[in-house]
């Protein structure tokens, strides 16, 4: 069970990556206007903060499991 609670932290970090990587893609974009990129911006940390609620959500709901787990092992 620890090993799922060690697998969800790595996707909520590799994900928060992959959005801070888009989000500064957005940001150095010199293609598209001022008001264009703020709403990409936006959209962009909507997303992230989903994602990120989302992956706490179920740390939160994985972590009881693996406590108990390893209490109950020892």
């Amino acid at each position: 069970m620890e090993s799922r609670l060690l697998v969800v932290l790595m996707i909520m970090l590799v994900g928060n990556l992959y959005w801070w990587h888009r989000y500064r893609q957005a940001q150095a974009n010199d293609n598209i206007d001022g008001r264009e990129r703020e709403e990409q911006l936006n959209q962009l940390q909507d997303h992230w903060v989903q994602f990120t609620c989302v992956a706490i959500i179920i740390i939160m709901l994985l972590a009881p499991l693996a406590y108990a787990v390893l209490k109950s092992g020892t």
